[in-house]
């Protein structure tokens, strides 16, 4: 048993799970306003304190917004702002020996299903917006920092002809906890033209619903990126090393 199970409750705690009790069974529906903190005071017994630390903790999950002396209301889990509040222990994580990869890995196995799926069930317009983002690719080779900018947008624009929110906000929150990929792997020497076509050959299987070839592209492509990123790390770990011995 952990420490955390095993501690009593804190006060706060059983008041937010009060409050999301009564929008599970739809007391309190998705754009409602939650009785105000006074009335809420008077309900349990507890002092504002306690009720804005509940109130707080249901908004870091998503759950309210509350804003100002304004009265909180009731909202939908949005994923984006689920994974968003994961980003601080995320970053604290890809300080720790082998995360990186860790996460790497992770990133690898997501993007290759999701070239898949836009293979196999994209609609028309989302592989449109795939050809698109593409196009808009090719024409920034010449500018670095463009490049790296609609190189993110290639990949965002698969996601999203996936047709599911969950998974934009997965990979949004894989490129944002591994923001420096692009950057570091351009020092490593990758070219943008050759970065180019290889978002080509993604983008020509996914237009031919191949999903095969669209995971083996993206498989290949991801692999070149995670190769230029240690490659670029050498000469630091080498760095590392003289000045220990």
């Amino acid at each position: 048993m952990s420490a955390e199970s095993s501690r009593p409750r804190l006060r706060y705690e059983e008041i937010a799970e009060h409050i999301e009790l009564m929008m599970l069974s739809g007391q309190a529906q998705a754009g409602s306003k939650l009785p105000s903190q006074r009335d809420l005071m008077e309900r349990f017994g507890v002092g504002r304190s306690t009720v804005r630390e509940a109130l707080f903790a249901l908004k870091k999950r998503g759950l309210v917004v509350a804003d100002g002396g304004t009265r909180a209301r009731v909202t939908s889990p949005d994923p984006r702002y689920v994974l968003e509040e994961l980003g601080p222990a995320v970053r604290h994580m890809l300080m720790q020996s082998g995360s990186i990869r860790h996460f790497q890995h992770a990133r690898a196995l997501l993007e290759v299903a999701l070239a898949r799926e836009a293979a196999l069930r994209g609609s028309e317009e989302g592989i449109a917006s795939i050809s698109k983002a593409l196009e808009v690719n090719r024409l920034s080779i010449s500018d670095p920092v463009l490049f790296t900018q609609t190189d993110l947008d290639f990949h965002l624009s698969i996601a999203r002809a996936c047709d599911n929110p969950l998974f934009t906000a997965l990979h949004n929150a894989m490129l944002d906890w591994l923001a420096d990929q692009r950057r570091v792997s351009r020092s490593a020497g990758a070219q943008s033209e050759v970065v180019y076509l290889e978002h080509k050959r993604i983008h020509d299987a996914i237009v031919r619903r191949d999903a095969s070839e669209s995971m083996s592209a993206m498989e290949e492509h991801l692999a070149n990126v995670v190769r230029n990123y240690w490659r670029a790390q050498a000469p630091q770990f080498a760095i590392e090393r003289d000045n220990k011995t």
